[in-house]
């Protein structure tokens, strides 16, 4: 029995003892659950705070509160007094289809409409109506049709913001700025601004445009019926809107339904919720109900026709993005700013070089040529201040313009740029990484065989052996090119220029059709064959960092947007970085000069012109079908593309438009300009000495004829000797074959010729003398 019984008590222990591992681990468990609950909290209340709380707020002073006000152009001019002053450039005047109505004109019974069948606790809740939101999520957990959790503060708020993606955290963000928004504004201009915003279809923004559109008359005079059915259209556009061509077939009855009927449908499922709210009496529903809606009076209230400058079209869109990106607006919503609200917005635009690129570019005549199947030749042009950096003038087109804010090749076009492109991501990246120097010297023969054929070719269909980089820049010789970009390396070429001279239409790797395409590559960086291309834009900037010495700044068109009230909306203050060495653009500037003013072969002579320094290049992708030429001074910078709309190829007879066009441009800008010369070091800190222009070497005694003077930084003078020209003994005459004029004589007989070397020169190379 006491064996039992102690059995008994053992069985007990462990059974207390089993019980007792199971509460520990369940008890872990619960801790561990709470722990992680706790942390999660802990990590989602940091994430609201210091993500979602800072990007909730929406002000709605930002967009101004009176749309209906002229936005106003400056650009900068000195008076007499050498004070800055700024003329009025031009006025902005809306060009979409809206007009702005103020709360106090808009009838009770369409605001009553609205709330009822768009957000019917409206006047109850701060913001988010968390009954339907609580609904909306149970319907996409059960996988039931989500039924609309939004109230008229997060529409709105989807209809001035980018942020309509179907995302969580959209959701959250969307919510929390309509419970911060509510703290801010009333209800009142809530609905104010969502029954100015809101589509409401045949190109009507707000109700304002609607009303004269389907009613011909002000909104102030709709009548219960037509408020009834002008809010219905919103909720789905293309089926409510009452001119529309919408037909369709009920399936049981065979009857055709049209737009208008659905219209019908929806205005009086409005007038109901009405009813059932008390917004509305029976008598009043009836009679709304049985009103025959005339919608023959329909008109377009008048916009602007206005036809805005190339500049003016590029400052526009330029603010309107800038604006998207600093306040999270839709560009709806930018747009209506930058026409609409008021602004003050100060360009850059320089009127005299403006109109010196007018003059030029609105003439048709002055390049009017067109090709096989009838496009019209077309080019543009970017002028950038050196000193600045801005932007002081561009044309994106040649001809009259005949419409605003369309396609602007200056900024919009992108282009393979084919030789234009070597300086950037070439020859600079080359000098700068202490690769080679105007002196250094390359094969000019075929890298490679592609097709049987020497690869790349030139454009004089000729190889010409050993050149020096120099050479090879004033006569684009592409095998040179090439080489060159080897010795720096691909990525390091590419990398140079998105860090170094900020062009953002490279692609590193992009599909495309099935097909992978990269830049990252002989033909595209060596050669311009990019997968895209440039801007005529972008390209100026890149440009003028050589006459700058080395620092880019970020190309601007404006510098300031005040809002109405004078407060700064947009400060566009530059970013502005040394990205290149005075050596590299001393030694680039040299070798772009000779591309204009050098001998025969240099490929940029036709923009020359007297009276100031010029550099540039040119450039020319395979079969002639886009002509560039990138070019400065010490003043201005300026790059000019010439091609078709459509690619095909350009005639040769026309050589390259680009550099004429480029001439004919800044030969007006410079006309009362004083001369100046290039930014260059001081003197006494160069060497200058003779060298081999073929080597690029010191000359030995058989270089007469090759040798030039080069100016260098000390660290970068030839020390080696030219091993290129050596003296070859003349073959001895065969037997009974003999010369005229004796041994070493200079006459020629039956027997054939022999050559003497030239007199030596002595052996030690020419003293460093100091440029000057």
């Amino acid at each position: 029995m006491e064996h039992n019984r102690e059995r008994r008590d053992t069985k007990s222990r462990k059974k207390k003892k089993k019980h007792g591992r199971v509460f520990k681990i369940v008890m872990t468990v619960v801790l561990i659950f709470v722990i992680t609950t706790v942390m999660l909290a802990c990590m989602a209340a940091s994430y609201i705070k210091n993500v979602i709380i800072p990007a909730a707020d929406l002000q709605l002073d930002t967009y101004s509160a009176n749309m209906n006000l002229t936005t106003t152009m400056y650009y900068r001019d000195t008076d007499a007094n050498g004070e800055n002053v700024y003329p009025e450039m031009q006025t902005l005047y809306g060009d979409e289809n809206r007009v702005w109505v103020d709360l106090e004109e808009i009838p009770q019974n369409l605001i009553d409409a609205t709330v009822a069948i768009e957000d019917k606790r409206f006047y109850d809740h701060n913001g988010v109506d968390w009954v339907r939101t609580a609904r909306a999520a149970l319907f996409m957990f059960t996988g039931t049709d989500i039924q609309g959790g939004s109230t008229l503060t997060q529409q709105l708020i989807k209809n001035l913001t980018t942020e309509d993606d179907v995302t969580v955290k959209r959701k959250i963000m969307e919510i929390f700025r309509a419970l911060e928004f509510e703290k801010n504004y009333s209800k009142d201009d809530v609905l104010e601004w969502y029954l100015n915003y809101i589509y409401l279809g045949q190109r009507c923004n707000g109700v304002y445009t609607a009303s004269y559109k389907y009613f011909g008359k002000h909104v102030s005079q709709l009548s219960l019926a037509e408020c009834a059915s002008l809010i219905g259209i919103t909720n789905n556009p293309s089926k409510y809107d009452p001119l529309g061509h919408l037909e369709v077939e009920d399936k049981e009855t065979g009857e055709i339904i049209t737009s208008r009927d659905f219209n019908k449908q929806r205005q009086e499922l409005i007038l109901r919720m009405m009813l059932e709210q008390k917004y509305i009496t029976q008598e009043e529903y009836d009679a709304a109900v049985a009103e025959e809606l005339n919608f023959d009076h329909g008109k377009d209230v008048k916009t602007n026709s206005a036809i805005y400058s190339w500049y003016e079209d590029a400052v526009i869109e330029q603010v309107i993005n800038d604006l998207m990106e600093a306040y999270g607006w839709a560009e709806e919503v930018a747009t209506s700013v930058v026409f609409n609200g008021g602004l003050e917005i100060y360009t850059c635009m320089d009127p005299d070089v403006q109109a010196a690129v007018d003059e030029v570019y609105g003439n048709r005549d002055t390049l009017n040529v067109n090709s096989g199947s009838g496009q019209a030749i077309q080019s543009a042009i970017t002028v950038i201040d050196n000193a600045t950096g801005d932007c002081v003038a561009m044309a994106g087109g040649i001809g009259q313009k005949t419409s605003s804010r369309g396609w602007n090749r200056a900024t919009d076009s992108i282009r393979p740029p084919g030789s234009s492109i070597k300086p950037l991501a070439v020859y600079a990246p080359g000098i700068e990484l202490g690769k080679i120097t105007p002196s250094s010297t390359f094969e000019d023969s075929p890298v490679k065989t592609v097709d049987g054929k020497g690869w790349p070719s030139n454009a004089t269909g000729k190889y010409q052996g050993t050149v020096s980089v120099a050479k090879a820049v004033r006569e684009s010789i592409n095998t040179v090119a090439v080489k060159v970009l080897d010795v720096v390396g691909h990525q390091t070429s590419f990398d140079f220029m998105q860090d170094k001279f900020h062009i953002t239409s490279l692609v590193e790797s992009q599909n495309i059709g099935g097909k992978n395409y990269s830049d990252i590559g002989q033909a595209q960086l060596a050669l311009g064959g990019l997968t895209k291309g440039m801007s005529t834009f972008e390209m100026a900037a890149a440009y003028s960092t050589f006459p700058r010495q080395g620092e880019y700044r970020e190309p601007r068109l404006y510098t300031l947007v005040l809002d109405r009230n004078g407060d700064t909306l947009l400060d566009n203050t530059q970013d502005i970085e040394t990205v290149l060495t005075q050596r590299t653009t001393y030694y680039m500037t040299k070798m772009l000069q000779d591309v204009v003013t050098g001998p025969a072969g240099a490929t940029g002579r036709n923009a020359n012109f007297s009276g100031q320094d010029i550099a540039g290049k040119t450039g020319t992708t395979t079969s002639r079908k886009d002509l560039w030429f990138a070019g400065y001074t010490p003043y201005y910078t300026a790059v000019v593309w010439t091609g078709y709309d459509q690619q095909e190829r350009l005639p040769s007879q026309l050589g390259n438009p680009s550099t004429t066009l480029w001439n004919q441009v800044m030969s007006k800008v410079h006309l009362s300009i004083p001369y100046k010369q290039f930014p260059a070091p001081d003197a006494g800190s160069m060497k200058s000495v003779q060298i081999c222009a073929v080597s690029g070497n010191l000359p030995n005694q058989y270089c007469a004829g090759h040798v030039t003077t080069g100016t260098f930084f000390p660290e970068d003078v030839p020390k080696k000797t030219c091993t290129v020209h050596v003296y070859v003994a003349p073959e001895e005459p065969e037997e009974g074959e003999g010369t005229e004029g004796g041994e070493g004589g200079e006459g020629t007989g039956n027997g054939g010729e022999t050559t003497t070397p030239p007199a030596p020169a002595p052996e030690t190379p020419p003293a460093e003398t100091p440029a000057a």
